[in-house]
Order: C-alpha cells, then sequence, then structure tokens
C-alpha cells in the first residue's frame, strides 16, 4: 500500500506546529477546509520552499505530493520524507514521467488525496510560471474531484531569489472546486485554461508594504542583463539596490516589490518586466558554432537517490550553442554535455542547476550569488530555434 495509517498521525502531529510557524513567520492564518470531500486532486500556485506544508496544513487529510527525486538524493533525509509522507517522486527530465502517473493513480485508488504544483518551480517573477498541458490529462486519468487552491503573498514574503523571510502578508484559498462531473466532457485544452487561469496570482498587485533590510539581496540570481548599457553579468545587489558595475546604473527595490531609479533611461516598474526583457534580448542574439556565451566557476557532482552525491570536482563551466563544458581544475578531466544528448536542464533552489544528460544526473553549484537561471534560459533558447519550435517553455 502507498497510503499508511502513519501517514495520518504525522499530520495530526505536525499541522499545529506549522499552523504556528506560519502564523508567526509568514503572518498566515491557517484555517482547515472540514466541508472539502476527500479524495481530490489538489492543484497549487508555487511560490515560497514550505508551500507543501502550507497547503497541506489547510486540509484534514494527508496530501501525497508530487515531489522531484531531487527530494530524496540524500540517504537519511529521503528515507525520512519516504517514511513521514512518501511523496510521489517525479523525474524532472521528463515531462510526462510514466512511473509517477502509475503512482498518482495508486494512490488516487487508496483514497489518498494528491498535491501537485503544476508549475513544477517556484516563481522567479511574482506570477504564474509555465504550466505543461499534461496536467489536464492527468487530472482526466484520476477523475478525482480537482481543487484549485491559491497562495498569495509568498513571492513578497519568500521570494526565490531572496535572502530569509520578508515581514508582510499571506493568505490562503480555495478558488475553485470541480467534480469529475463538471469536467469528464470537456476537452484537454479546454480543462487546461481553466486550471491555468484559477491558479494564475498576481503577488506583484497584493500587498504593498513587505520589510526587509535587504530588500534586493540576490536580485542577480534572476536578473543578469543591464538594460541601460545592455551588459551581461555586471548587475550586483547590496541591502535594497541592485546596481550595474559597468554603466553604473542604481535601482531601489522598494517594498511594494516595485522599482525605483534616478536614472530616466531605466523603465522597468518590477520584476516581471525586468525578466521578460531580458528573456527578449537572449531569444534575439545570434551566436557563432564554436562561440563560449557564458562561463564561470562551478563546482560539478552527480546526485543519487539515497546515497551522498558523488564529489567530480571544481571547475570552469562554459556553455556554447551546442554544449556545455565543465573542465575539473584538479584532474584536468573535462566533461562535454551535447545538447543533442541532454534529456533536460533544470534550476533547482536557488543556487543550483541540474543537467541530464544520457540518463545521469549532474548538479551545478556555486557562491551565493551565482545565476544559473541564465544557463538554462540559454539552453532552451538554443534548443527551440535549432529545432525551429515556437515554444514558450524555456526551463520554468
Amino acid at each position: 500500500m502507498w497510503c499508511k495509517r502513519r501517514h495520518k498521525i504525522v499530520t495530526a502531529i505536525f499541522r499545529p506546529v506549522f499552523k504556528l510557524h506560519f502564523k508567526l513567520k509568514y503572518n498566515l492564518d491557517v484555517k482547515v477546509y472540514k466541508e472539502l470531500n476527500y479524495p481530490a486532486l489538489i492543484l497549487s500556485n508555487h511560490v515560497t520552499s514550505l508551500d507543501p506544508f502550507i497547503v497541506g496544513s489547510f486540509f484534514k487529510q494527508p496530501l501525497y505530493y508530487m515531489a522531484s527525486t531531487d527530494l530524496f538524493q540524500h540517504f537519511f533525509l529521503g528515507k525520512l520524507i519516504k517514511f513521514l509522507v512518501n511523496p510521489i517522486p517525479k523525474m524532472k527530465s521528463k515531462k510526462s514521467d510514466l512511473t509517477a502517473i502509475k503512482s498518482c493513480i495508486k494512490v488516487a485508488k487508496e483514497n489518498g488525496t494528491i498535491c501537485i504544483f503544476p508549475e513544477g518551480n517556484r516563481t522567479v517573477t511574482g506570477k504564474l510560471g509555465y504550466v505543461d498541458k499534461s496536467i489536464a490529462k492527468l487530472a482526466k486519468t484520476l477523475k478525482l474531484p480537482i481543487v484549485l487552491f491559491n497562495i498569495h503573498g509568498g513571492y513578497g514574503t519568500e521570494p526565490r531569489w531572496g535572502q530569509g523571510v520578508r515581514k508582510g502578508k499571506m493568505h490562503c484559498e480555495i478558488k475553485k472546486v470541480l467534480s469529475y462531473d463538471d469536467y469528464k466532457d470537456l476537452e484537454l485544452d479546454e480543462l487546461y485554461d481553466i486550471i491555468v487561469e484559477n491558479l494564475s496570482v498576481d503577488d506583484l498587485n497584493y500587498y504593498n508594504n513587505y520589510k526587509s533590510k535587504n530588500k534586493a539581496m540576490y536580485l542577480e540570481r534572476v536578473l543578469y542583463v543591464c538594460p541601460v548599457c545592455g551588459a551581461f553579468h555586471a548587475l550586483k545587489s547590496k541591502g535594497n539596490k541592485i546596481c550595474c558595475v559597468k554603466c553604473g546604473l542604481e535601482v531601489a527595490y522598494q517594498n511594494d516589490l516595485t522599482f525605483i531609479s534616478g536614472n530616466d533611461s531605466f523603465k522597468f516598474k518590477n520584476v516581471d518586466q525586468w525578466y521578460n526583457y531580458q528573456i527578449d534580448i537572449v531569444v534575439n542574439k545570434n551566436y557563432s558554432d564554436d562561440e563560449c556565451i557564458y562561463e564561470e566557476n562551478v563546482f560539478l557532482s552527480m546526485p543519487r537517490l539515497y546515497k551522498s552525491r558523488k564529489k567530480l570536482g571544481y571547475g570552469e563551466l562554459s556553455i556554447y550553442p551546442n554544449r556545455f563544458e565543465v573542465s575539473i581544475n584538479k584532474t584536468k578531466e573535462s566533461y562535454v554535455f551535447e545538447f543533442d544528448n541532454i534529456e533536460a536542464v533544470t534550476y533547482l533552489g536557488k543556487k543550483k542547476m541540474n543537467i541530464y544528460y544520457n540518463g545521469e544526473t549532474y548538479q551545478i553549484f556555486n557562491k551565493v550569488d551565482s545565476n544559473f537561471l541564465k544557463y538554462v534560459h540559454m539552453f532552451y533558447i538554443l534548443k527551440n530555434k535549432k529545432e525551429e519550435k515556437e515554444n514558450n517553455f524555456i526551463g520554468l
């Protein structure tokens, strides 16, 4: 069996602890939804590192979360998580993971309630990220009531790129509940549109007073093109400001999540606008076949399920129009990841990137202000160009 009695006990013990934590730390009141019929498929937007615990606190039954296999890549912690809550593992390298789908069906047959964050990643802009259309097909396969759940204020309280938790405001709500009869006759595209519409949350216009002494710290984890001089990799943050070391641009990040600058050439109101601008810049750039686009020093390792990671060493990461290369300093060994054999590239947490290559997983990380998002963007943009695809999926 997938669903165990101990999961109910774990939920009953830890829910009050998390309710108190969210009230004190996140200014979030948790009220359990007692009127909901179970089992169900709960779909939620994804904004903070504790979203599974936030969503779980609002429902009386234990939830079985679809989670990346990266969560299990530690011997003790992976085993403990599996024992306590038994998430449904999903390979990030696969948009449609057949094993994960079969596990969802098994949980549903055992009257377990499933929770999925269809974005697959925490938002980096405050708005709903890319949602793959396969979520509608999975929902129709499970035939469970669909609960569309919103987390508001999480981006301002704990931005993915930021440092620490800010004093602000959050709340959660059930936006819509669909019985199987409500959606069984809908086309997949119709159901998908309903899901996206009801998961869409705009935290940039939700609340205007998130307090922190370091509001702009590590914005360079997601912003990497200066909009005034066009320089790449020249942005640095400190306190409440992000600056360009090439042209001297200074931009203040305010309590209401907006930007202000004394430079008349700076036109962006928020992170979302700046983020989309830099993607347009990258999409429209052309590179010669052997041109090194980005490079920086990194640490390379191979994560393993329920084991400590295999350390490969410290070296230099480079991205070219058709490959990644990592040259290890100590051993002089070079790892080449040709785009044609890469299954996926993913941005993890705040400062990690995974490359799924020929059935193996390679993890790259570095110092706290490293921006690996630009590598993920570049990989998918170049891949889409080569395959002549008009695809808005660029890794997030």
